[in-house]
């Protein structure tokens, strides 16, 4: 009997350690233990009212507990706000899965979590086993793109529930304070703008560009009298937003003139921004960037600019790489054939165009290579164990691909694109491509390289008899950081059509380049 006594006492208390583990994560099938790894954020709403939508500040008490840095720690603070953030990430999540959230103190109670710049916005994103996001800010804060934002992987308590790994970040918005910080450019608040071009396009103050169509949602500046929910909104009413409407206008109209790229865009945007902004976008092969569309062919999401009071026009923050690292873009081991080394919308495009832009592409991309990109692959396998364990646990909680996938994938599909890229990169390109002439006009042709371009030749295919001629030949110049460009000029003659053939060698490599000569009119 005195047995029997004993194994039900032993009996009942591991019941009733099950019964705790369980009421006290929500979810019963994990080792609680294994959640000290990293930090955890807990979150308890008044009255454990239900977080239903995007738009509904729901009353909250917030805490964060770092057992690797206990100087992050943020005791629990009452009287805060949380409501859902987010659109396909919101609207396509089931009303109990796993939510995206935005997180706002009061004003007088900014927070300083891990370190960083005090802010009241910030954001927790669906983490999991996810590793992309991660990647695309380390990227993008390695090429030393400006304002990249800071990422924290923490495991979320929501009213007591377990909810899983999240990614803590910045809230994306101009810098209050006007001096700049990780994820909140600086920007100032009445002669700067800090604008999102999204094809969502459904928040006011909004408007499309007279060239390209671009979908632009205004953050900064801001109009207290603007409905952000009004579809018909007309945002000549609003002299405040005048600034932004005309540099965007007027950069989008340049870029799209016969005269680009010599006159004067260059003076208005930041050449290196977009560089490294698209080095970063391309590499994960963001399909935000690179998605079809109705408008233009290509839509765009999730895209940020900015401009400061007397600056250029700039890219960033990196924002929303929920759709890189495509896993349905392999085909075996190799890529599908749509696979393109650069942006194709026809605004993003169109700074190909440009020589200048393209050839300090290459050396940003070349000066970077080595130190900064190719190492990327142990960046992954360090934030793989770093996140290992939250990982698995979130992993049972909510039934996703397990982190060893997703590290092996990604590995993969960065080896594959960055070796596909860096042989794209250092292949010496012709712009234009080809060249259509009225009779009697010349046009330049330029080539665009990284490292010295030597045994230049040009000759046009049918020679003396060609309806083209060379009016000046090939003409090279080195830029401060690697890069070359060499130009040839040609003019039409006759009527006909012919080809223009360069030649040479670059990156240890011989190559032939044929360049189509073509009439604008046809002849009658």
């Amino acid at each position: 009997m005195k047995t029997n006594k004993s194994i039900f006492k032993n009996f009942f208390i591991i019941s009733l350690s099950l019964f705790i583990a369980y009421v006290f994560t929500g979810c019963g099938d994990y080792d609680a233990a294994n959640l000290h790894d990293l930090p955890v954020i807990r979150i308890d709403t008044l009255n454990a009212a239900s977080i239903a939508d995007r738009e509904t500040w729901v009353p909250m008490t917030f805490s964060l507990t770092d057992p690797a840095n206990p100087s992050n720690d943020i005791p629990a603070i009452e009287d805060q706000q949380i409501r859902g953030r987010g659109n396909a990430s919101w609207t396509l999540t089931p009303p109990d899965g796993k939510k995206p959230y935005r997180i706002r103190f009061r004003n007088d109670q900014k927070q300083s979590p891990f370190g960083l710049p005090p802010a009241r916005n910030w954001v927790l994103l669906k983490g999991g086993a996810e590793l992309n996001t991660s990647f695309g800010f380390e990227l993008g804060k390695r090429l030393g793109l400006k304002y990249t934002c800071s990422y924290n992987h923490v495991h979320l308590y929501l009213n007591g529930n377990y909810r899983g790994l999240y990614f803590f970040t910045e809230h994306r918005q101009a810098d209050p304070e006007k001096i700049g910080a990780p994820g909140r450019p600086k920007v100032d608040l009445t002669e700067g703008w800090f604008v999102e071009i999204d094809r969502y396009f459904d928040e006011a103050p909004k408007f499309r560009t007279a060239n390209y169509n671009l979908p632009i949602m205004v953050k900064t500046p801001e109009d207290s009298n603007v409905d952000p929910n009004e579809w018909s909104f007309d945002i000549s009413e609003f002299p405040v937003f005048d600034i932004v409407v005309n540099d965007l206008n007027n950069i989008t109209n340049l870029m799209a003139s016969d005269s680009f790229p010599e006159n004067g865009y260059r003076d208005l945007v930041d050449i290196d921004s977009f560089v490294k902004y698209f080095i970063v976008q391309t590499l994960v092969k963001n399909n935000d960037l690179f998605r079809p569309g109705v408008e233009t062919g290509y839509e765009i999401g999730s895209t940020y600019f900015y401009k400061d009071k007397g600056g250029k026009i700039s890219a960033g923050p990196i924002w929303d790489l929920d759709w890189s690292f495509s896993p349905w873009e392999f085909e075996g081991e190799k890529f599908l054939p749509d696979t393109v080394p650069y942006q194709i919308h026809p605004w993003f495009k169109r700074f190909h165009d440009d020589p200048v832009f393209h050839v300090r592409y290459k050396e940003i991309w070349n000066n970077n290579y080595s130190d900064n990109i190719l190492t990327m692959s142990n960046f992954v396998d360090e934030l793989g164990k770093k996140i290992r364990k939250g990982a698995m646990q979130d992993q049972k909680r909510w039934s996703e691909g397990s982190i060893d996938w997703h590290i092996g994938h990604i590995k993969r599909y960065f080896f594959t694109r960055v070796s596909y890229l860096h042989n794209e990169y250092n292949k010496v390109d012709v712009l234009p491509v080809s060249g259509e002439f009225d009779l009697g006009t010349a046009k330049t042709f330029t080539l665009a390289a990284f490292g010295d371009i030597t045994n230049m030749t040009a000759s046009l295919q049918k020679g003396s008899d060609s309806p083209f001629e060379i009016v000046t030949g090939l003409t090279k110049t080195q830029t401060s950081a690697g890069g070359y460009l060499a130009e040839i000029t040609v003019r039409q003659k006759t009527s006909g059509a012919d080809k223009l053939i360069l030649k040479g060698r670059n990156q240890e490599k011989d190559f032939t380049i044929n360049v189509e000569l073509t009439e604008a009119v046809p002849k009658l």
